[in-house]
């Protein structure tokens, strides 16, 4: 039996209209006790000191910091990485939200340890420094965060030889990913084909959060590192 038209409109306009999606959450450093910027002990330095360390770490659906570490690109850098190694065993971040439930996301962040004179500072900024984004929206914005897959890369690359290789992608304001490109690191063998197709499989696996300026999510460039 067909339904009048008149009727079917009347119909359709009293069915309830679904919700919008939820824009995914970052993972951000503003734990009501235990931010991690308040749990680094400065560290001993000599005179004026800065330093910008650049960190990782999986932050987990409770929030906690795991597989974390940063990067050393001087000997001066090591007590420093040292006071954020320590404090991260007791830090807390706000977890990452999709569709208003926690996930494990790969986090990438800067610690920036400064004494001048008397005045110490410790802020820790939530990217890693990747210029363009930087220059679109300041230091203080948040990079989009990627949420663990079953991260098919570490079954097809290789386990035993040092390799380095950027991922860069473009993460639209929803959280969409595209453009994925692939950049050799600095020194680092070329990899396999098969490893190439698995680190690329891994991102358009992978649900992003957008970045965050201001509060609102904006379209940003993506940057990961994979290797061993």
């Amino acid at each position: 039996m067909q339904i009048p038209t008149l009727r079917l409109a009347l119909l359709l306009a009293l069915l309830p209209l679904a919700a919008p999606a939820e824009t995914p959450s970052p993972a951000t450093f503003e734990h009501e006790d235990r931010a991690l910027a308040t749990l680094i002990e400065f560290p001993e330095l000599r005179g004026d000191a800065r330093a910008v360390i650049r960190c990782v770490a999986v932050i987990e659906r409770d929030g906690k910091f795991d597989r974390s570490g940063c990067y050393e690109t001087q000997p001066s850098d090591q007590v420093v990485i040292a006071a954020i190694g320590k404090a991260t065993k007791k830090a807390r971040m706000t977890p990452a939200r999709f569709d208003g439930r926690g996930r494990e996301v790969y986090v990438q962040y800067r610690g920036l340890i400064e004494r001048k004179g008397d005045e110490n500072t410790v802020v820790i900024y939530n990217n890693p420094g990747l210029t363009e984004n930087v220059e679109a929206y300041g230091e203080a914005h948040v990079a989009a965060q990627r949420a663990l897959t079953n991260e098919e890369w570490m079954q097809v690359c290789p386990q035993q030889t040092r390799f380095l290789v950027w991922a860069k992608a473009h993460v639209d304001e929803s959280g969409r990913q595209s453009s994925i490109s692939l950049i050799p690191g600095e020194g680092s063998p070329p990899i396999t084909e098969k490893c190439r197709a698995g680190i690329v499989a891994t991102l358009e696996a992978s649900a992003f959060t957008p970045a965050y300026a201001d509060g609102e999510p904006v379209p940003s460039s993506f940057i990961e590192p994979f290797g061993n």
